[in-house]
């Protein structure tokens, strides 16, 4: 309980003390009105001036006294915050303070302190976040042919497909089934409004379609989306559907060097190759997609240090080695960082097939 000064009213005047309460910033929101017999205690904020004393007596017959009051219960505005009265300062500082938040999914990654506040960590952030349905903790690095990152259910309900929005486009994902990164969302954003009306896309390893979906929705382009992974090519298709891009967003299951040898050879203005620990394997795939200029869009894990001339010495070698020659490479930028000093970087390459 918590005296404060209140304005004792009638309750049939209640609500109009209330208002004007309100209205002067007088009223203290942070304490629960109280309501007795035929009288209604209003908490105030602030000492009232004589003036708005005299109108409130005057008008509503109405007296100020000190009265008890019960406060409302504040929704803490941060896991810390909730967590602050649970955890010892030791291990508050080791909580994350970042996320990755897919739709109504949060996949966080634990330090081993936590490990066995795991579920304590869960219930923070379903406190905290009341959209959010279900939290999974991180329990390897991604791997595997489909590049997949395991996952531990540690909070809410154990549902791994969610529909994540971004930047106007809904995507159907399975969290635990296939490759997703919110992070890159601004650099999907970044290579969608490069893309020129008229253009023709190959986006090798489209994953659930994010590239392709942005590129569709923003541009007349056509986009041939390519995927490997079975339940991520399920989620593909689902999301040409859900964002009305039947015949813009060309799918096909399989392999990209297969797929682009039987159905895309020369036909593309623009590739994009978001397989970081691949990509540079696969230029001579995405030069097949080319009509025999075009724009290349890569992704490379590489080392802080001089990541830039490492990164532009690696793709023009590689460029060079099947007969075609680097006209610009007007981008180099860092996306994310994947590992301390090391980076998730794009660059965007013109090439020509030299004639």
């Amino acid at each position: 309980m918590t005296s404060a000064p209140a304005v004792i009213v009638d309750r049939l005047s209640g609500e109009a003390v209330r208002l004007f309460l309100a209205s002067i910033g007088a009223l203290d929101f942070n304490l629960k009105i109280k309501v007795e017999n035929k009288k209604i205690f209003l908490p105030l904020a602030r000492e009232l001036t004589k003036f708005e004393e005299e109108q409130l007596k005057e008008k509503f017959k109405c007296k100020i006294e000190i009265v008890n009051f019960e406060e409302k219960p504040r929704k803490p505005r941060s896991i810390l915050e909730w967590l602050r009265d649970k955890l010892p300062p030791y291990l508050l500082a080791s909580v994350p303070n970042s996320w990755d938040a897919v739709g109504d999914v949060v996949i966080v990654e634990l330090p081993p302190e936590l490990a066995e506040h795991e579920k304590l960590i869960a219930e923070a952030i379903l406190a905290v976040h009341k959209n959010i349905r279900s939290v999974y903790a991180k329990t390897g690095a991604v791997g595997g042919t489909f590049r997949v990152r395991p996952l531990k259910l540690i909070g809410g309900e154990d549902k791994s497909v969610t529909v994540h929005r971004e930047h106007g486009a809904m995507l159907v994902v399975d969290v635990k089934n296939v490759y997703f990164s919110p992070r890159l969302a601004t650099e999907r954003k970044r290579v969608a409004e490069q893309v020129l009306d008229g253009e023709v896309v190959v986006d090798l390893f489209s994953g659930v379609g994010p590239f392709a979906i942005q590129i569709a929705l923003r541009k007349k382009a056509l986009v041939y989306a390519i995927e490997l992974n079975p339940i991520a090519y399920e989620c593909l298709v689902k999301n040409v559907k859900l964002n009305n891009l039947k015949g813009k967003v060309v799918t096909f299951l399989g392999d990209a060097r297969e797929v682009v040898e039987n159905n895309v050879v020369r036909t593309a203005d623009r590739v994009i190759m978001n397989l970081p620990e691949r990509a540079v394997d696969y230029i001579d795939v995405a030069l097949k997609a080319l009509r025999g200029r075009g724009i290349l869009h890569l992704y490379l894990f590489e080392r802080e240090e001089d990541y830039e001339a490492r990164v532009k010495e690696k793709v023009l070698r590689k460029v060079e080695e099947n007969g075609w020659k680097v006209v610009d490479i007007p981008y180099v930028g860092l996306v994310k960082q994947v590992a301390p000093r090391q980076w998730h970087v794009a660059v965007d390459v013109e090439v020509q097939a030299n004639l």
